[in-house]
């Protein structure tokens, strides 16, 4: 889309490149997240499920010891760090934590629309 935002072909928002750990355990450096009107789904590197639920069970907020790159995210029982853009390959030595930055709004902003909560 002209947004420069990745939807997948569904219409579902994409997220890729994303750091995928739980509590300090790191389970994807370049895991996806995809979040459509009812569901958040996070995908490991090689695409297997590692968790989903309904977006209006998910409960979120910003991690601040990284400058709100990292987004804290409890689905399912369970408690994620993510980080949308992290682990983008082709941005090693200029990672950009801006867009970093954005991409955890933007995943923030859609949680709170789909009706979970973010604090």
């Amino acid at each position: 889309m002209a947004d420069g935002r990745v939807y997948g072909p569904n219409g579902e928002r994409e997220f890729g490149e994303v750091q995928i750990g739980k509590g300090v355990r790191p389970m994807a450096q370049h895991g996806q997240l995809l979040v459509d009107t009812d569901t958040l789904t996070l995908r490991n590197s090689k695409g297997t499920l590692i968790d989903e639920a309904p977006v209006s069970e998910v409960s979120a907020h910003r991690v601040r010891f990284t400058g709100g790159r990292t987004v804290a995210l409890r689905m399912s029982g369970d408690r994620y760090h993510v980080s949308p853009g992290w682990g983008d390959r082709g941005d090693l030595l200029t990672r950009r934590p801006e867009r970093v930055a954005k991409a955890a709004d933007d995943l923030l902003n859609l949680i709170e629309t789909g009706g979970g909560t973010v604090r």
